[in-house]
């Protein structure tokens, strides 16, 4: 299988644990996605060899060498432009997260998606987290009933200083289509497409040089039955913490509550029994588990009904925290749709 990589940020070496997975993998070529990259940037890329080849224009790479799967890793604002091209090519994807800035660029991504039938796959890495994976199956298999409230936390470290591009919404898409993106992912993995209405709101009165990227943010989703989750979101993270985050989910139903702290590695489930922690299994990384559907020809890891649909309500959630309104999540054009298959 012929690997190609598009850009050098970000989450750019997610696909490292395929090549141990399919020792086949070959890392055939690989390009700056952006004017403030250089190739240069990848002379440490896992797989890379002397025969791989680095090209100043990712179209041409594309092009020329016609790969078999592509890795977008760049910041936000080439996301879109990159997969568009890969799928315009009948390429399969992983991209970086989130798949577009705005609304309409997210339509088209999806029409795109659609009329092509390519895989594609966002990079939704927390995928691959045990504790994630075990909330999910517990929620499905009725352990706390319909859940009706829940709560998750994104903390992040700030670093010494962020580029420039986290400056303005031209380069930053805001802060939930940025990180809380994977919290949208891991609840719609847990709940399913429940949720009916989001609002928000945000303050980067902290660190105002940064004024399309919030410090700090909090939203409600309300879901069908009437219950709500919270999520918030922040870069208060103290610089000697022991991890650069601190993810945290709890859920409550009629049967009970589960609850984890990802860095403590466990999961409790509390209900009529007692308290007990529930056993963990590894999980396959999101690059992985993409090109084994691709060589298998099953499903993807992510729908590209869920990706678009996972996308669109944090876009969405986005505007609710920049207006100060209740934004609907109602008749979203992505879940209804036919999926696209492996090619």
């Amino acid at each position: 299988m012929r690997l190609a990589l598009i850009g050098a940020g970000m989450h750019w070496q997610t696909y490292a644990p395929a090549l141990n997975a399919f020792p086949d993998i070959q890392l055939v070529a690989v390009a700056p996605a952006s004017p403030d990259e250089a190739t240069g940037a990848f002379d440490h890329a896992p797989g890379l060899t002397v025969e791989t080849r680095r090209y100043d224009d990712a179209r041409q790479l594309l092009d020329r060498e016609k790969p078999d799967v592509v890795q977008v890793g760049c910041r936000p604002d080439y996301v879109t432009h990159w997969t568009r091209a890969c799928l315009d090519r009948h390429i399969p994807v992983m991209a970086e997260k989130p798949l577009a800035m705005n609304l309409a660029n997210l339509e088209t991504l999806y029409r795109a998606a659609q009329r092509t039938r390519t895989p594609l796959v966002p990079m939704h890495t927390m995928r691959g987290e045990p504790t994630l994976a075990a909330i999910s199956a517990a929620v499905h298999g009725g352990a706390i009933g319909e859940p009706s409230l829940g709560f998750s936390q994104k903390s992040y470290k700030w670093g010494a200083t962020r580029p420039d591009w986290y400056k303005t919404r031209r380069t930053f898409p805001g802060l939930m289509p940025f990180i809380g993106v994977h919290a949208l992912d891991w609840l719609h993995w847990m709940l399913g497409d429940v949720f009916t209405e989001v609002s928000g709101s945000e303050s980067s009165a902290l660190r105002p040089e940064y004024p399309a990227c919030a410090t700090v943010a909090a939203y409600t989703f309300r879901m069908k039955n009437g219950g709500s989750v919270a999520v918030t979101l922040d870069y208060l993270r103290p610089e000697k913490a022991r991890t650069h985050g601190d993810e945290r989910v709890r859920l409550a139903g009629p049967k009970g509550v589960i609850e984890t702290v990802l860095i403590d590695n466990r999961v409790t489930l509390i209900d009529a029994d007692g308290a007990r922690g529930l056993p963990l299994t590894s999980q396959p990384d999101i690059f992985t588990a993409f090109v084994r559907a691709l060589r298998e020809r099953t499903p993807l890891p992510i729908s590209i009904g869920d990706s678009f649909r996972i996308t669109e309500i944090v876009l969405k959630a986005q505007q609710a925290s920049d207006s100060g309104k209740a934004v609907s999540l109602a008749n979203s054009p992505y879940t209804h749709n036919a999926e696209s298959k492996p090619a």
